[in-house]
């Protein structure tokens, strides 16, 4: 062959297989090289935002304030902006209404009577909103922003968030857009939208770290929050496995969301919002336990909710101990029929031992301490120092499991009511 001739370059069969696939998306070389010019650019942006939250544990107006305010990022991004020009009170005010603009709109409202006050109010916060918005939309590419513009208003927040206010050609027809925003009455409208996109550009992702359940009063008001979030992941922690469990049918699951529901006097909760009724539980509790003394059944109780009566207490504390005892059984049975587990130790009725008028949790391993009489050196948990009924270590009565099965059915097949 001459010199002249060109080499064709070779393409694998794996190579065709690869480059019919990106021929999909990219049919031209023009196309291809824009993605990739495209790709190279983002790839140079600050890394976005990241926001850790961990052990929720159901206080949803906890987790709501650090959703609305990103654990003190957009406080910190409003001061940036604002600058110390601007007083404190008022950078904190601006940063009180990006969290919460429904709420804090109509109190910042009241402060101007006059019609000519609170125009000049509705400029300058929106024109503040603005600023703040364009700083944390920075680290974004313009068409990610686009896509988080609210319907129906969009192009014209797209058009105030890449204003050049020092263009005088444009002058006039950037302040028309937000007088005209005003004399509409439109103003509060667009204020809670640029609220809501500030809050949304300034975390680009959310990463929850285990235990949304248990303990605090709403974890499912925290589950909707979190399925409309943009962009989020899970690291399920294990009262959210458990909770898992008692959905999927494990009756042993489903005492144990019973018992911290009730150790926290949430099981209002249980009933209101997932319709699980209580009463057999109840009804089996008292019969078994309802002249004991309950002292150390007791809930642990929020002044900020309550009143609590004595006879409310009373209830959640003899159905705490009835559930717990139920628990304590139904481990038992899971023990036996694992053994791989290698739980043996963890039987705990079978390992209570009455000495000096109290019960006691006896180590029965070679190689535990001992007392005289084969007794340890400390006493069990708490929930296995009071009497116990006569032949409750030998195994679940009947009352209690049709008690566990009342409670395990509507666990597994029932639904959140909405709210």
């Amino acid at each position: 062959m001459g010199s002249n001739s060109t080499t064709i370059p070779t393409t694998s069969v794996a190579e065709l297989k690869y480059l019919s696939l990106l021929a999909r998306d990219y049919p031209t070389q023009a196309a291809a090289a824009s993605a990739v010019i495209s790709l190279e650019a983002t790839a140079k942006l600050p890394k976005g935002t990241e926001h850790y939250i961990s052990d929720l544990h159901g206080e949803d107006e906890a987790f709501i304030h650090l959703l609305n305010s990103a654990s003190g990022v957009i406080r910190e991004k409003v001061d940036l902006v604002l600058g110390e020009n601007v007083p404190k009170a008022i950078r904190a005010e601006l940063a009180t209404l990006i969290y919460y603009p429904a709420r804090k709109l109509p109190l910042l409202k009241a402060r101007y009577p006059e019609r000519f006050e609170l125009e000049a109010w509705y400029r300058q916060t929106l024109l503040r909103l603005i600023d703040v918005c364009r700083f944390v939309s920075s680290k974004h590419t313009r068409e990610y922003v686009r896509s988080c513009l609210p319907q129906g208003c969009g192009h014209i927040i797209d058009e105030l968030l890449h204003a050049h206010f020092e263009d005088h050609n444009k002058t006039l027809y950037y302040g028309q857009i937000v007088g005209s925003i005003i004399a509409n009455d439109r103003a509060d409208a667009f204020i809670i939208r640029l609220c809501e996109l500030i809050k949304r550009l300034a975390v680009d992702k959310l990463h929850i770290i285990g235990d949304l359940f248990d303990r605090g009063p709403r974890p499912d008001l925290i589950l909707d929050r979190l399925m409309t979030h943009h962009n989020v992941d899970f690291q399920w922690g294990n009262h959210d496995v458990v909770w898992m469990g008692a959905a999927a049918g494990s009756a042993l699951c489903c005492c144990t969301v019973l018992k911290t529901t009730l150790a926290y006097h949430n099981h209002g909760m249980i009933e209101d919002f997932y319709g699980i009724n209580l009463r057999h539980l109840l009804r089996m509790a008292e019969q078994y336990y309802g002249n004991e003394d309950l002292t150390i059944w007791m809930p642990h109780t929020d002044a900020t909710r309550g009143p609590y009566t004595d006879g409310m207490l009373h209830r959640c504390a003899v159905m705490h101990k009835a559930i717990t005892i139920l628990m304590l059984k139904l481990e038992c049975e899971v023990i036996d029929r694992n053994p791989d587990f290698k739980m043996q130790g963890r039987d705990f009725l079978r390992r209570l031992r009455s000495w000096n008028g109290g019960l006691f949790w006896q180590d029965l391993s070679p190689a535990g301490p001992q007392l005289p009489h084969g007794r340890s050196r400390e006493p069990g948990p708490p929930e296995c120092r009071r009497k116990v009924c006569a032949g409750q270590a030998g195994g679940i009565l009947p009352p209690q499991r049709k008690a566990a099965k009342a409670r395990c059915l509507p666990v597994c097949q029932g639904q959140r009511i909405p709210h």
